[in-house]
């Protein structure tokens, strides 16, 4: 990492690893910040283990490279990276608001350093923990602006009394337009060529696309599909992915005529996609895939599980389907909505007016302009009591 003196155009953002799909928002992060005379850096490692299996790490533009230490203790992941030195000599500094990354609470308890952090605001994605929500709130506290995904994660901090001028909601987003391109840049020609590519007969058609791991619940999708496909014999799960259930999802698809795997799928794959599938299964957590959703017209058929990701507050019944957290209930749901051409209709219509409330490029404008008020801000910083 360059650790030169004056680096005081510099925002910085410590990320895990880059996956690709934020690389959309990192560019126009950039150019948002390059019009505020700043400059964009994007601390990261590479994933490893697991996290890897999914394929979809990168690099760009901004990208600086960092070493993390990543252990387990109790079940818990527990993340170092050294950058406190490098921290006090840029502008500013955007840390995950997480409890378990370590170097957070030297970075929030040095005055000379302009921390501000970006997460979901609170734990959707597992049981919350008394300690972490602590430790949190902490973290919160002693920082200069906190970025969270959606306005559940504003309504959390906002009880826990954080206040108000402190918070930016971005609207967590994918590069929806480049799905919203392909989709609508695709002719009956290209259509037809993905169909016969991809080997989609049959009139029902859905997709899975996400990771290949235990939080999407992969063997309820396969019993629903089964159930699904006992209904509606000309039902067509298309599969589309990479993780480290790859050997599973490999084994349970080749067991499954009427199953069709593609592997990794880019944006324009879903635009293709879209022209394609009826709807889109996920029973397990939701996260992002919310806006690909919308951008591609394709309704998520999904179950009130208590943990999705909190991109799941853009969904609701007027562009997904929603069932009971049962097999049976999801099958019965999903084939009734196959079967139903004009909800079908109704339902894509919906996601792709909603689509326009969505992109990279805005969730970015946010962003920037949350740390045009972080930076701004002639507040005092929060007490340490």
């Amino acid at each position: 990492m360059n650790d030169r003196t004056d680096r005081r155009d510099v925002v910085a953002i410590i990320q895990p690893f880059v996956p690709t799909y934020r690389v959309g928002f990192f560019d126009s992060l950039a150019d948002e910040l390059a019009q505020r005379g700043l400059r964009l850096e994007v601390w990261h490692d590479q994933p490893k283990g697991r996290v890897a299996a999914r394929g979809n790490a990168t690099t760009g533009s901004w990208s600086v490279a960092i070493r993390q230490r990543r252990v387990s203790v109790r079940g818990h992941n527990v993340t170092f990276r050294n950058v406190h030195r490098s921290a006090r000599r840029v502008r500013a500094v955007v840390a995950g608001l997480a409890s378990g990354n370590v170097e957070t609470y030297a970075l929030a308890a040095d005055p000379g350093v302009h921390l501000m952090l970006w997460g979901h605001g609170r734990n959707f994605t597992a049981d919350n923990n008394g300690v972490d929500a602590r430790l949190e709130s902490w973290l919160s506290g002693r920082s200069r602006h906190v970025f969270v995904y959606t306005p559940a994660g504003e309504r959390h901090l906002l009880a826990a009394g954080l206040p108000p001028h402190k918070l930016t909601v971005v609207m967590n987003s994918t590069d929806s337009r480049a799905i919203s391109a392909a989709r609508d840049g695709a002719t009956t020609a290209d259509v037809a060529a993905a169909r016969e590519r991809w080997d989609l007969d049959g009139d029902h058609h859905a997709l899975y696309v996400g990771a290949f791991d235990d939080s999407k619940r992969l063997p309820f999708l396969f019993e629903a599909a089964d159930l699904i496909h006992a209904k509606l014999p000309s039902f067509r799960l298309v599969v589309a992915g990479a993780g480290p259930l790859d050997a599973w999802v490999a084994d349970e698809c080749a067991r499954r005529s009427y199953v069709r795997s593609l592997g990794r799928v880019s944006e324009s794959d879903l635009g293709l996609l879209a022209r394609l599938v009826d709807v889109i299964t996920m029973p397990g957590r939701i996260g992002l895939v919310a806006v690909d959703s919308l951008a591609m017209g394709v309704p998520i058929a999904t179950t009130r599980h208590a943990f999705h990701a909190p991109e799941a507050e853009y969904l609701d019944d007027d562009v997904s389907l929603w069932t009971a957290n049962e097999a049976a209930a999801y099958a019965d749901g999903v084939a009734e909505l196959l079967d139903d051409p004009d909800r079908l209709a109704e339902l894509s219509a919906a996601c792709l007016e909603r689509s326009s409330s969505f992109s990279a490029e805005a969730a970015a404008a946010r962003f920037a302009q949350g740390i045009d008020q972080a930076l701004d801000t002639s507040a005092p910083r929060a007490s340490t009591s």
